[in-house]
């Protein structure tokens, strides 16, 4: 079995896409992540529209930071946290300029620690010309977070990179902290046998670290990337079977409560 936990819609904003390249790959669910678009707007809605239209999707509800301030944007996101085909909530570190740790977010984390709701942050490279600050996408940044609420569980969101070794001693001291492998390669193109050989490099040096992927989800970043070529990608990684297991599917059902069966 193969979950991908890190999707988004693509241009035409529907599923059928997505269930073709799922179809292609061989991957059995997506978790479909909520985006603000270039226009500004969010594509909530469309995510929520497209997984309850599908049992093989779930969708990440995406917190825009800057509406935090309204009790009101808040209760609607616990509302939608009771949804059954929402497993979670997005926050887009470094695009919106703001620390993961700023108290304002404190409340959303308490409210997801205290009702099992995982968070993934965005962690790593921002997109060329993009307005927001690396600072804020370190994989440091999750740290004070995971200090705060131990009993939350945080996906960071394309392993840090570049920052890959730090994401390995976050990963390494927080139990409840995880990542997922989407967004490695160049944007918008095919990964190649040398591009695939470059992440086996560098994805080992963080298994030496960690002495296994067992913290590790599979995940694409489709539709940026294509989900059959990332999983070749993945399944050329050095693994234990139980390694991959947790890797492709394990870990993602686990964290986001997802059926199996």
């Amino acid at each position: 079995m193969v979950i991908d936990c890190h999707t988004h819609l693509d241009e035409q904003g529907g599923i059928q896409h997505l269930h073709q390249s799922m179809n292609e790959a061989g991957i059995d669910g997506s978790i479909v992540i909520a985006e603000i678009l270039p226009d500004g707007r969010s594509n909530l809605e469309q995510v929520l529209a497209a997984v309850r239209h599908s049992d093989r999707l779930w969708a990440l509800v995406n917190c825009i930071f800057s509406s935090t301030i309204d009790l009101s944007y808040v209760e609607s996101l616990t509302q939608l946290l009771s949804d059954d085909r929402v497993v979670g909530l997005k926050f887009y570190l470094g695009y919106e300029r703001y620390s993961a740790s700023d108290r304002r977010l404190y409340q959303v984390y308490e409210y997801c620690e205290q009702h099992t709701i995982p968070v993934m942050f965005h962690t790593g490279v921002l997109e060329a010309g993009s307005t927001g600050l690396l600072e804020y996408a370190h994989p440091l940044q999750v740290d004070r977070v995971a200090t705060e609420f131990p009993r939350l569980t945080i996906v960071m969101a394309h392993m840090g990179n570049p920052w890959l070794m730090d994401c390995a001693a976050v990963l390494a001291k927080n139990p409840q902290v995880y990542a997922d492998m989407s967004g490695f390669f160049a944007e918008n193109e095919p990964i190649t046998a040398r591009d695939i050989e470059v992440f086996k490099q560098r994805m080992e040096q963080v298994r030496v670290f960690l002495n296994s992927y067992d913290k590790f989800l599979f995940g694409t970043d489709y539709p940026l990337y294509s989900q059959k070529e990332y999983l070749a990608a993945v399944h050329a990684l050095e693994m234990a079977p139980d390694e991959r297991e947790k890797v492709m599917h394990g870990n993602a059902a686990r964290i986001f409560r997802l059926p199996t069966s």
